[in-house]
This record gives structure tokens, C-alpha cells and sequence, in this order.
């Protein structure tokens, strides 16, 4: 299924980075705008203010449907994109074990933010556990993953995708750090939903950022996206 092309127009497994970081942040930013038209939440600039969660964005009808219609083909696509990006590591020196770690990574990430998709909204005790295991599994999930990336890739990088590397790292670090300053902030008096919303919808900037720099390291390898590909992972005369 991962071997399916996305689009017709050359927009393949190539571009699973790419969709990986558009396709999720889209989804939450048109059920904002939608449950906002519709007073289901505040109106504000949530990635400033935190005035309502992420979650929230997908509790009601009709953004619910949105909700579901983007996060759901989300997943799938993280799933695609991580059994690609096992593929490109093959070539990275790194111990079988540790590479397959990575699609299973994927694996758990994608069906991880699928319970946490269906389950919102549910008022169900069994299905909001389920809904907090999902969100948790998820995030756990992706970070490890995108250490593994990091680490793993570190052999293989090119003069062009130097940098690059660098801020997968620094991205990667921003994680932690939004964590760490929703906590702080708490401390020194700010409200604890406020300090946590702000928080997880910059995460998911930070996230579709690091899934943007991984599609411009595979354009600079030259890498397909395919799975079966038996390319070194450096091309012969390395894109600028």
C-alpha cells in the first residue's frame, strides 16, 4: 500500500516527507478555523495565546469529520513514510536490529494516532484512556524514531545536507524544550491549560518542520522513497 502513488502529477513516495509535515498540520489549523467560526472554540492565535487545545479543534461536529478525513490518511502516511526512511538508512553502516526499529516505530506512531483520532470527543471513560494512550503512544513513538533518524544518519550526511542534519537535531531538541517551558511557565503563575495548549500546537510546528528538512535531505540524496530502492544514499554528484 506504501508503494501507491499519492498523486498523479509526480508526487510519490518521494514526497511522503513532504505530506507528512503539510497533511497533519493542515488538518488542525482547517478544524480551528472551522470550530472557531462556529464559537465551538475561542477565537485567537492558538499558537500564541494557547487558548484551546488541539484536541479541541476535533470534538464537534461538523469539524469532527475533518478532523477524522485529515488525521486518519495522517497516519497512514507516517507509517509509508517511516518503512521509506528505513529504506534510505540501509545504507548507513548501522546494525540490522537498531534499523528495524524504525518501520516498527512507524508502525506504532500511526496506529497510535489513529485511536487517538476515533476516541476524541468520546465522553466513554474506556475510550478517553484509550484516546490519552493514543495521544502519549504517538508522541513517544515519533521522538524515539526521529532520534533513531538522527543518529542513524549521521554517517551518511553530505556537504549539502550538513546543516540540514543540524537542525533536525536542533528541532528534535525543541521538543523536550517546549515540555520544560510549559512547566516553568506553570511555576511562575501562568494557567496549566493555557501552558499546555501553547505548547502542543507548537509542537506540531516543530514536528511538520522536521518532516520538511527530512524531505529536503531524501531531494538531496537523490532518494525515490522506494522501498525496494538500491541506491547508496549519495548521489554521484550531490544537489544543491
Amino acid at each position: 500500500m506504501c508503494a501507491v502513488k499519492l498523486t498523479s502529477a509526480g508526487f510519490g513516495a518521494a514526497a511522503l516527507p513532504l505530506w507528512a509535515a503539510v497533511v497533519p498540520l493542515a488538518t488542525v489549523n482547517i478544524c480551528y478555523l472551522i470550530a472557531a467560526g462556529l464559537e465551538h472554540v475561542p477565537t485567537c492565535i492558538p499558537y500564541l495565546s494557547g487558548c484551546t487545545s488541539v484536541s479541541s479543534t476535533g470534538r464537534m461536529a461538523p469539524e469532527r469529520m475533518v478532523f477524522l478525513a485529515g488525521m486518519l490518511p495522517s497516519a497512514l502516511i507516517l507509517a509509508c513514510f517511516w518503512r521509506g526512511t528505513a529504506a534510505f538508512l540501509k545504507h548507513s553502516g548501522s546494525r540490522q536490529q537498531r534499523l528495524k526499529l524504525v518501520p516498527l516505530l512507524g508502525v506504532i506512531a500511526a496506529l497510535s494516532l489513529s485511536v487517538y483520532a476515533i476516541t476524541l470527543g468520546s465522553e466513554d471513560m474506556l475510550q478517553r484512556q484509550l484516546r490519552r494512550a493514543g495521544i502519549n503512544g504517538f508522541a513517544v513513538s515519533t521522538f524515539v524514531a526521529q532520534l533513531l533518524f538522527i543518529d542513524l544518519y549521521r554517517p551518511m550526511r553530505i556537504a549539502t545536507t550538513e546543516k540540514l542534519w543540524q537542525w533536525l537535531v536542533v528541532l528534535c531538541a525543541a521538543l523536550p524544550l517546549l515540555s520544560i517551558a510549559s512547566e516553568v511557565a506553570k511555576l511562575i503563575g501562568a494557567g496549566r491549560h493555557g501552558s499546555n495548549n501553547f505548547a502542543a500546537w507548537n509542537a506540531f510546528l516543530v514536528a511538520s518542520a522536521w518532516y520538511a528538512v527530512v524531505a529536503r535531505i531524501w531531494w538531496h540524496h537523490g532518494f525515490s522513497g522506494d522501498t525496494a530502492s538500491t541506491s547508496s544514499g549519495r548521489p554521484a554528484s550531490p544537489r544543491e
